[in-house]
């Protein structure tokens, strides 16, 4: 009778021990900042929102609070277009920092 020594899952040829699994990376905390919305017409609401969350939760927040389409309204922040699945900390905004809202324009050379 031949009998095959196996080796444990564990070892490899070697004898070497596999690398531990890697450490817990510890989130982040979520940080909230007060970004404010104002339009053109000089209305301001104010959200808190963590730095993670994406802004079109907002845009569609306040689109309905001016009872505007969304579609009709750009959405600025230091004059670059801020996109559904931007968010706050890919945008580079702090506490405090705003975003202008103003009609969309469609046109071109006339």
């Amino acid at each position: 009778m031949n009998a095959t020594i196996m080796e444990p899952p564990d070892v490899d040829a070697g004898g070497d021990l596999p690398p531990p699994p890697p450490a817990d990376i510890p989130e982040r905390p979520s940080v909230l900042v007060t970004i404010t919305f104002r339009d053109h017409r000089g209305f301001e609401q104010s959200f808190k929102l963590k730095t993670s969350t994406r802004l079109g939760k907002a845009m569609d927040a306040f689109s309905a609070k001016v009872e505007r389409d969304r579609k009709a309204l750009r959405f600025l922040f230091d004059g670059d277009r801020i996109l559904d699945e931007s968010t706050v900390e890919g945008m580079g905004m702090e506490d405090g920092d705003a975003v202008d809202v103003v009609e969309e324009q469609i046109g071109g050379e006339s």
